[in-house]
């Protein structure tokens, strides 16, 4: 776990790993095939990621951007993960249209979770999906993506894509599952804002939880960058 003094280094980092990241994928296979997450957290590396000082070092044309969760919503609504994301990165950068994979939301939840799987699957060819880069936060209640403490989707042992309904809010949400996130060859995980201290200081501890929350199941090379102001 790498801490930062402030929430702009730790966007800062993450910027520089995001072009590391860039690299290896681009001398390995001549692409980059990225996850963004949600959320508050992300939306001042995506400004960082807009501006020319990082966008010299990346050829857009070789990224595909996915995402990994997102509210059941019109994708011009403001609660849009895909909005945030277009208002905040997109808009800025020369990455061409096909490239850029919303998840869709003008069928059913169900229908268009299958649909989104379709479309990694077709992405990767045919081979096991592994993103290069698999970009999650955390919520106060240990959540990430929008795999919640007590939802049947935890369970999921094949399928990468399910709808996801939330019951305290009356909503449904579209995400990645976990076996989907554990494949990713790098997930880097962003945490900041007070009302994470307490989940935070929880997961880090030595005690083995009995019943891990979401955020605990992510397995494989992850990396978390934290602001330290939440210690």
């Amino acid at each position: 776990m790498l801490l930062y003094n402030t929430y702009e280094m730790m966007s800062i980092a993450a910027a520089h790993f995001f072009t590391i990241e860039y690299d290896k994928a681009i001398a390995k296979k001549g692409k980059f095939i990225v996850a963004l997450s949600g959320g508050n957290t992300p939306i001042h590396l995506y400004e960082l990621l807009a501006t020319h000082a990082y966008s010299l070092n990346i050829d857009w044309k070789k990224v595909f951007l996915f995402f990994s969760d997102e509210r059941y919503v019109p994708q011009n609504d403001q609660d849009s993960n895909f909005k945030m994301v277009k208002d905040n990165l997109l808009k800025e950068i020369s990455i061409p249209e096909k490239n850029v994979f919303p998840i869709p939301t003008s069928s059913t939840p169900e229908k268009d979770a299958l649909k989104y799987e379709s479309t990694i699957r077709k992405i990767f060819s045919g081979k096991p999906a592994a993103f290069d880069l698999l970009l999650l936060g955390m919520g106060a209640d240990g959540h990430t993506a929008s795999l919640f403490p007590g939802v049947d989707v935890l369970k999921e042992k094949k399928r990468l894509v399910k709808e996801v309904y939330i019951r305290e809010r009356k909503t449904y949400r579209i995400s990645f599952t976990l076996p989907l996130i554990n494949r990713a060859k790098q997930v880097l995980i962003l945490v900041s804002g007070k009302d994470k201290k307490p989940v935070l200081q929880k997961i880090s501890g030595k005690a083995v939880a009995k019943k891990p929350l979401p955020i605990q199941m992510v397995k494989g090379n992850v990396l978390w960058m934290v602001d330290e102001g939440l210690y």
